[in-house]
């Protein structure tokens, strides 16, 4: 499938919905403040894990709960902190990358921003798969406890039970949006997106070739849509009790598609083309506040559907 006249990104900034991937490095913290953040729910986990386990006697007369109940919040608090020195770590690897970057490839603005393969783009096969049955499992254990006090305790209120069967309802739809990933990850296999070159300019347009995974040989419909997102925190919630949740903005995009039925033979590259609008942004993976250039390719087919997402160095 070749586009002979690329279409161009159009700017049409807006809010993406069910987006959850995290591009960006920056945890909001140093290095050691996100450390030293996640040190202190590890070792209240732990502590309260220990009690929990009778490690650590306390008087049984102050226990209002079982034993499991209080090892399942300590795991919790202790798994909240792991989450934590994760991103930490992710954070100093890619402020390694960058020093290491700037030496090795001087002048080089892509290479110090991303660790990029200047030949093609391959997205992690089974990375996000895993952090969602991860996920998955950490808020069914969180659950647990919620689902105690609304099945387990006498008199428990019937507000109580009437929140907890909303969060068991979600629970469920978690669950199976990490098994569908599971199960396309397993049946699609591997893809790639290959430079023409690298990186492309914001002056100039961008042809890349999608090698689709060998899992797929035909798609009854598909989209193929090139976007530069912002990946920004947002503060939410009262002033007394702000919350910071990640958001991403889409600056401009624009698709190419197909209705009718598609072959493709042998794991064919598919060529695309786009053209930039004329105050395209520079990709930022390693600011602050990130921007990315990203193409998302959805098809349509009998059985799982399939979507990946594969960054382009736009620089």
């Amino acid at each position: 499938m070749t586009t002979t006249t690329p279409p161009v990104a159009e700017p049409t900034r807006k809010r993406l919905k069910n987006y959850d991937q995290q591009r960006g490095s920056r945890t909001g913290l140093s290095v050691l403040g996100a450390f030293l953040f996640g040190s202190v729910f590890v070792a209240s986990g732990v502590s309260i894990a220990l009690v929990g386990l009778r490690v650590i006697p306390v008087d049984p007369s102050s226990v209002n709960a079982p034993y499991w109940v209080i090892l399942v919040c300590g795991a919790c608090f202790a798994g909240g902190g792991f989450m934590v020195w994760g991103m930490a770590a992710k954070q100093l690897r890619a402020e390694r990358h960058r020093r290491n970057a700037m030496r090795r490839y001087a002048g080089s603005k892509a290479h110090a921003d991303f660790a990029w393969n200047p030949g093609a783009y391959t997205p992690p096969r089974w990375a996000r798969t895993f952090k969602s049955l991860i996920g998955a499992a950490f808020f069914t254990v969180f659950l647990s406890v919620f689902n105690w006090w609304a099945w387990g305790v006498k008199d428990s209120p019937w507000m109580v039970k009437g929140i907890v069967v909303l969060f068991d309802l979600l629970l469920v739809f978690i669950w199976w949006r990490a098994i569908l990933a599971f199960a396309r990850t397993a049946k699609f296999g591997g893809s790639r997106l290959v430079f023409q070159r690298f990186p492309y300019s914001r002056n100039e347009g961008i042809a890349v070739r999608w090698v689709p995974p060998r899992g797929i040989t035909s798609a009854d419909k598909g989209s193929f849509t090139l976007r530069c997102i912002e990946e920004y925190y947002e503060e939410r919630g009262p002033q007394t009790d702000r919350e910071r949740w990640l958001v991403h903005d889409e600056l401009c995009a624009e698709s190419q598609s197909f209705d009718t039925t598609h072959e493709f033979p042998a794991a064919r590259p598919v060529e695309l083309r786009f053209s930039l609008p004329p105050d395209a942004r520079a990709t930022q993976v390693s600011s602050d506040r990130p921007v990315y250039w990203e193409l998302e390719v959805k098809l349509s087919m009998a059985g799982l559907d399939f979507e990946e997402w594969y960054l382009v160095p736009v620089y």
